[in-house]
C-alpha cells in the first residue's frame, strides 16, 4: 500500500462520523398531518366498502331468501298444527297466513267439518326439521320443507304420540310486505 492509500485509510478510521442534523420543527409538525391524512384515507376506504356491501344485489337477495325461509318455516309448522279443543282458533291462524285457493279452501271448512275435527280429539304439532328456498323472485317463492308432525290422541291417552315425517312444497306470495302461503302440497319421497 502506498502512502496516499495509507493516509486515506487512517483518515477514514479516525474521522468521526458525520452527525445527522436534528429534525427541524417543520419535520416534527409534518408527522401528525401525515398520520391524520392516513387516518382520513383509511376511514374513506372503509366507508366506501361498507356502502358498496350495503347496496350489493346479492345481499338484497340473501335478505329476501332469509325472510321467505323464516315465514315459510313458521307457516308450514302452523298449517300442520291443530288442537281439537281450539279448532276455530287454529283455522283463524291458518286464514291469517294463507292466500288464494288455499285460503278459499280454509274459508270453506264447514261447521260439520269443524265438529268432526273436534270430535276426533287429536292434537297435531308440526315442526320443520329442514327447509330450503328452491326459487325466489321479487314477490313469489317456492320452499320445500321436511316436517315432523307429532299427533297426540286424547281419545286414547294411554297410547304414545305418533310422529309422521312428511315433505311439503309451499308456494309463497309476498302481499303487503308479508309472505303468505298460496299453495301447500305434500311431496312424494322416492326411496328406491
Amino acid at each position: 500500500m502506498d502512502e496516499t492509500e495509507e493516509s486515506a485509510a487512517e483518515e477514514s478510521v479516525e474521522a468521526p462520523a458525520e452527525e445527522q442534523p436534528a429534525p427541524t420543527s417543520a419535520v416534527r409538525r409534518a408527522w401528525p398531518v401525515a398520520l391524520l391524512a392516513l387516518a382520513v384515507l383509511i376511514a374513506a376506504v372503509g366507508m366506501f366498502s361498507w356502502w358498496r356491501a350495503a347496496h350489493d344485489d346479492d345481499l338484497a337477495l340473501a335478505r329476501s331468501r332469509d325472510a321467505v325461509l323464516r315465514a315459510a318455516t313458521s307457516h308450514i309448522e302452523a298449517l300442520n298444527s291443530l288442537d281439537y279443543r281450539h279448532v276455530d282458533t287454529g283455522l283463524a291462524k291458518w286464514r291469517a297466513i294463507t292466500t288464494g285457493t288455499l285460503r278459499d279452501q280454509i274459508d270453506g271448512v264447514s261447521a260439520d267439518e269443524q265438529k268432526l275435527l273436534a270430535d276426533q280429539e287429536k292434537i297435531s304439532t308440526g315442526k320443520v326439521t329442514d327447509a330450503a328456498v328452491f326459487s325466489l323472485d321479487e314477490d313469489t317463492a317456492t320452499v320445500v320443507a321436511a316436517v315432523d308432525v307429532t299427533v297426540k290422541d286424547d281419545l286414547h291417552p294411554d297410547q304414545p304420540a305418533t310422529v309422521k315425517r312428511n315433505r311439503f312444497s309451499a308456494d309463497m306470495v309476498l302481499l303487503h310486505g308479508r309472505w303468505l302461503v298460496e299453495k301447500l302440497q305434500q311431496v312424494a319421497v322416492d326411496i328406491s
